[in-house]
């Protein structure tokens, strides 16, 4: 028992003495290759993400022909919690949580009823369907809003992969 104690205790301070013989840190040993992997932390990720959507948005709603698909991005706790979360809506569906929220209220008083939320929900979707055409439109249109909607979602996918794509594709 006695000797495996020292044998460990040894083996924790050879790399101390060893120190003193290694090479200092800016010449690597000769034969050895120095491996540098280039990255990005999960915030600086986060962080360039969200620099580069409020580019896009800023771009995308100076081009686009109808102020419903002007973009715009807030950050909210959400209900029981304290932290917030940034979140992108088009102008049409703030128009719409605002009228249904308005519609609810009214409900709730008894004033009138709700809204058709079937109707509401296809037009939701037919505003949704006309903005990712404006927005392929514009991006075909602007070489800078196209290459920075490719940056985007490359960075996006990066984000959830956690891993970088390959710039051989």
């Amino acid at each position: 028992m006695k000797a495996f104690c020292i044998f460990a205790l040894s083996a924790f301070a050879l790399p101390a003495f060893a120190q003193d013989a290694a090479p200092p840190a800016s010449q690597p040993a000769a034969g050895v290759d120095e491996i540098v992997v280039p990255g990005r932390t999960g915030e600086q990720l986060r962080v360039e993400i969200e620099r580069l959507e409020n580019s896009v948005y800023e771009r995308f709603n100076a081009l686009n022909s109808d102020d419903d698909f002007d973009v715009h991005c807030f950050e909210q706790a959400p209900t029981g919690s304290n932290i917030p979360v940034r979140t992108c809506w088009p102008n049409f569906a703030l128009h719409a949580e605002e009228r249904a929220a308005g519609n609810s209220l009214r409900g709730m008083q008894g004033v009138g009823a709700g809204g058709n939320s079937q109707q509401e929900r296809s037009d939701l979707a037919r505003k949704g369907k006309e903005m990712i055409a404006e927005m392929q439109r514009v991006a075909r249109q602007d070489e800078q809003l196209m290459k920075d909607l490719t940056q985007l979602a490359e960075l996006k996918e990066q984000q959830q992969t956690g891993r970088p794509r390959r710039a051989d594709r």
